[in-house]
């Protein structure tokens, strides 16, 4: 807008339209018989610095139209993921593969949560000598988590070759776009769709962990233990060095 368009613009508005004026201020300056732009921009800067400090300095600028605080442009989040670092690296498939479940359960509930679909699952890891690799694979748009779980663990078997230790494992989905699965009349039931509706609505309540799969939820026993084993070690060696076992 040109500058000689914004007073104008601004002048019969509401106090109340000035960013970040808060209730007291206005209240405030209401009492002051304050009501409009206008007489606002009518003030001397120095009375409104006297009244309400550097604040009033900057309602001033913004009553006169005068912002510097940068713009930022609106983005679409195009992409979701999660990963874990092990304490100590693993060759551990069974605890692997469960921990892949975990994570793309969780990837895909924020997707129904946000009403966004995917339709590209990303799998990475990382070996022990820090060699990184990762796939993906482009799917139908979905926010389906037995369609995520499928490609997920079909891209981890694919990545696992080399027998090494890993030290991290991520799920990625990206491609993101707004919206809610579309029911496929020749794959999903009414009955599975509800089923995802119940268990959402349980984790909306309770949180994100309250219902999982078995697999998922065995996976975050594990990595507990390890958490508990590691914090209780000391103790355990201490015992053993003053000869209790």
């Amino acid at each position: 807008m040109p500058k000689y368009y914004v007073q104008p613009f601004l002048d019969p508005l509401s106090i109340r339209k000035i960013p970040m004026l808060g209730p007291k201020t206005y209240y405030l300056l209401r009492s002051m018989g304050i009501e409009t732009i206008h007489t606002l921009a009518g003030i001397p800067a120095e009375m409104m610095q006297q009244v309400l400090g550097e604040n009033g300095i900057t309602i001033w600028k913004r009553a006169h139209g005068i912002d510097n605080t940068p713009v930022k442009p609106y983005s679409e989040q195009k992409s979701m993921g999660t990963e874990r670092t092990f304490d100590q690296d693993t060759t551990d498939v069974l605890f692997l593969e469960r921990l892949i479940v975990s994570m793309t359960e969780k990837l895909a509930f924020q997707l129904r949560k946000q009403e966004k679909m995917t339709s590209c699952v990303t799998v990475k890891i990382r070996y022990s000598n820090f060699d990184t690799y990762s796939q993906q694979k482009r799917i139908p748009y979905t926010q389906f988590d037995h369609t995520l779980l499928e490609t997920a663990k079909e891209l981890f078997h694919k990545l696992y070759q080399r027998r090494m230790l890993i030290r991290l494992i991520g799920v990625r989905f990206s491609h993101l776009v707004n919206g809610t699965q579309q029911l496929d009349l020749f794959e999903d039931t009414a009955e599975r769709v509800n089923l995802y509706l119940s268990m959402d609505q349980i984790r909306k309540r309770f949180g994100s962990r309250a219902i999982q799969r078995a697999s998922g939820l065995a996976a975050r026993r594990t990595i507990d233990e390890m958490k508990l084993f590691q914090q209780l070690a000391p103790s355990a060696k201490l015992v053993i060095k003053r000869g209790f076992y």
